[in-house]
């Protein structure tokens, strides 16, 4: 008869089998859900790119953008138009676009439908590693990440009157969401890379510098970090300031849009928009509607710096009612980058459900300076 030393190995070993069994059904249930998660992103910003490049009115003359000669404050936003220009002179890329359907057709789409897809694949990747920094669980920051494909449809497909789209749109999204990432992470160096490259695409990336402000106040620890902060301010106005000269001294022949180009003009016709009550559904549909629950529920970000970056929207709002058209919400894009972090903190930490997928990223690095 076998001693009771052997049955306790025969128990451990069956033991240790039983939970390598476990562990090995669990390790294969997050692959395939990684894997449905990568298919339901490429799917969607493909849906995405394919609906968003039917707004094809002639809003913006191309040809005249490509060249350098379109009206200004269009021009100065010339990183795309660098790219179409350098794009167009890839080998084979015409014969390429003949094959496809319309719009795409057209060389010069399809190099905006990849721009825009890259754009939209790099925001949900940014927001992805933001989230996970945040909520230290990365198989709910994946899913949660694609809070900003559902914003996103709200305010670049689906069209109100407004049916064209422009080539810097998306990239401004990409572009701001990478500079949050940066910020959250303490990736500073990127966060330049990132920021230079931005203000080429639209001057509106001047706002993730208040970004880092806020985040850098809350996180400070001291005079010492204060300093650092202010210097980091200081630095990214200066870049913005001198790429604004050059791209006003490289564009300085152009005509000027001229119509509502006054603040007391904007301003006013902005009012008048708020009044009307048959604006409101598409006033409050930007970021999918969910601008009220992130003012309701912003303490259940349970993160102070977060918390007080709602007042980038403050900011973002006062300064589009004077140089922007309200109505159309595209001019709001870019803070979809902040508005899909807090809404997927709020829904983490609001229902405690969603907090059951293991978490296993790293701790997250803080805004060092």
């Amino acid at each position: 008869m076998p001693g009771p030393g052997r049955n306790a190995l025969r128990i451990n070993l069956s033991d240790v089998s039983f939970g390598a069994r476990e562990c090995g059904q669990e390790l294969a249930k997050r692959y395939n859900a990684k894997i449905v998660w990568w298919f339901v992103l490429i799917v969607i910003c493909t849906h995405f790119c394919l609906a968003y490049v039917q707004n094809d009115q002639p809003f913006l003359n191309l040809s005249e953008y490509i060249q350098g000669t379109c009206r200004v404050p269009y021009q100065y936003r010339v990183l795309m138009a660098w790219i179409l220009r350098e794009g167009l002179r890839i080998p084979g890329l015409a014969a390429i676009s003949a094959r496809l359907p319309q719009p795409v057709r057209d060389p010069r789409v399809f190099i905006l439908f990849v721009t825009s897809w890259v754009s939209l694949f790099g925001s949900v990747l940014f927001t992805w590693r933001s989230l996970t920094r945040l909520t230290k669980n990365e198989p709910y920051s994946q899913w949660a990440s694609l809070l900003v494909l559902y914003m996103a449809y709200f305010q670049f497909p689906l069209v109100f009157g407004l049916d064209f789209f422009l080539p810097y749109d998306l990239p401004s999204l990409l572009f701001f969401c990478a500079c949050l990432y940066c910020v959250i992470s303490g990736r500073m160096l990127w966060f330049y890379l990132f920021f230079v490259a931005g203000t080429f695409n639209r001057e509106t990336i001047c706002m993730a510098t208040l970004f880092l402000a806020i985040w850098g106040w809350e996180e400070s620890k001291g005079r010492e970090d204060t300093l650092k902060l202010a210097g980091h301010v200081l630095t990214q106005a200066a870049i913005w300031i001198v790429i604004k000269l050059y791209l006003h001294h490289l564009f300085a022949g152009n005509l000027a849009e001229t119509a509502g180009a006054t603040f007391y003009y904007k301003l006013g016709y902005n009012l008048r928009i708020l009044i009307k009550p048959w604006e409101w559904p598409v006033l409050l549909s930007v970021f999918g509607f969910t601008l009220p629950l992130v003012l309701a529920w912003r303490k259940w970000m349970r993160n102070a710096a977060m918390e007080n970056e709602i007042y980038l929207l403050a900011a973002w709002f006062v300064v589009m009612m004077m140089v922007g058209v309200v109505i159309e919400i595209r001019i709001f894009s870019e803070l979809i980058g902040y508005m899909a972090l807090a809404v997927g903190l709020i829904l983490y930490h609001r229902f405690p459900a969603l907090q059951t997928a293991n978490a296993s990223s790293p701790t997250p690095r803080p805004y060092a300076g």
